[in-house]
C-alpha cells in the first residue's frame, strides 16, 4: 500500500546525504513511528539496514523536488532519514542485470527468509514481490541486502485491531529471486525454516526488552501517545499465541511457494 510519503534527497549539516521521510504533515506521525520501531527490532534481528538518523528539514530546501506527494509543508515535523549510499541499487532493479557470478557475491543471502518471518511477525505489507522494499549494496564482504521502508507494519498501520497474518501473496517469500538465490528448491529445506521460527522467540524476546527505550527516543513533535502505544505493541507482537501463529504461518506460506 502506497501513503505517499515521498521521502527527500538532501544533504545534511555534517556533509552526508540522506533520504529523509515526513509524515505528510499529518499528527500524530504515525508512519514515522513505524518506521523508527521497525528499524530498530530489524537492527536487533541482525538484519542489514542503513544508519539512521532524526532531522530537521528546511521546508525551504524541498522546492526543487516538490511534487504531490512531496510539498515543503510536510516536513515541519522531525524527519526519520537514512543515509544515503551511492553504492545502492533497488533490489528489483539489482537483479534485472545480475550475471551469474554477481550472484555468488550476496553474502546474506539466508537473509531473505529471516526478512520474510521479520514480516509476518510485524504484520508488514509494505515489502511484497513488486515493491520488496530492499537495497544492495556494495562491501567489503560481497554484496548485502539490506531492509528499509516500514510504514506500513501492523497491518497498514492499524494496530489498534488485532494482527492479520500476511497472505503468500503478500510475502516476499514468492519473489523469483528466492529460487535465484536460495536455490529451486529452498523451501524444501525444513532444517533452515525450523531453526528460524526456533529464533523467534528470544528475537522477540529482545525487542521486547528493548521496546521502552527505542519509544523513548521519538521526538516530541511527533505527538505520538506513547503510553497508549506502548502496551499495544506488547498486546499484538509479543504474545505468545501471536508468536505461535507467526512460526506456524511462516511453515504453512513456505510449503506452498
Amino acid at each position: 500500500m502506497d501513503s505517499g510519503t515521498k521521502p527527500v534527497h538532501l544533504i545534511a549539516d555534517d556533509t552526508q546525504e540522506y533520504v529523509a521521510k515526513h509524515n505528510r504533515g499529518r499528527e500524530p506521525c504515525t508512519w514515522l513511528r513505524n518506521e523508527l520501531l521497525a528499524h530498530a527490532y530489524a537492527r536487533i534481528w541482525d538484519l542489514p539496514t542503513l544508519e539512521g538518523a532524526f532531522m530537521r528539514v528546511d521546508p525551504g530546501h524541498v522546492g526543487g523536488q516538490a511534487s504531490t506527494f512531496c510539498q515543503p509543508a510536510y516536513f515541519k515535523h522531525t524527519s526519520f532519514a537514512t543515509r544515503y549510499r551511492r553504492d545502492s541499487t533497488e533490489f528489483n532493479q539489482f537483479l534485472d542485470q545480475l550475471t551469474y557470478h554477481e550472484s555468488k557475491r550476496f553474502h546474506n543471502r539466508q537473509d531473505l527468509l529471516k526478512i520474510a518471518l521479520f514480516d509476518i511477525w510485524l504484520a508488514n505489507e509494505d515489502r511484497t514481490p513488486g515493491n520488496p522494499n530492499l537495497l544492495v549494496t556494495a562491501d567489503e564482504q560481497g554484496h548485502t541486502i539490506r531492509v528499509m521502508d516500514h510504514e506500513h507494519i501492523f497491518n497498514s498501520n492499524g494496530i489498534e485491531r488485532p494482527l492479520s497474518l500476511l497472505t503468500l501473496e503478500d510475502s516476499i517469500l514468492t519473489h523469483p529471486a528466492l529460487r535465484t538465490l536460495l536455490g529451486k528448491e529452498f523451501n524444501k529445506d525444513t532444517g533452515m525454516a525450523t531453526n528460524l521460527v526456533a529464533d523467534l522467540v528470544p528475537l522477540a524476546q529482545a525487542c521486547e526488552q528493548r521496546t521502552d527505550e527505542i519509544l523513548s527516543y521519538l521526538p516530541a513533535d511527533w505527538q505520538v501517545d506513547v503510553a497508549t502505544f506502548t502496551p499495544l505493541v506488547r498486546r499484538r507482537l509479543f504474545a505468545g499465541e501471536w508468536l505461535r501463529d507467526v512460526g506456524q504461518h511462516f511453515h504453512e506460506l513456505l510449503s506452498r511457494c
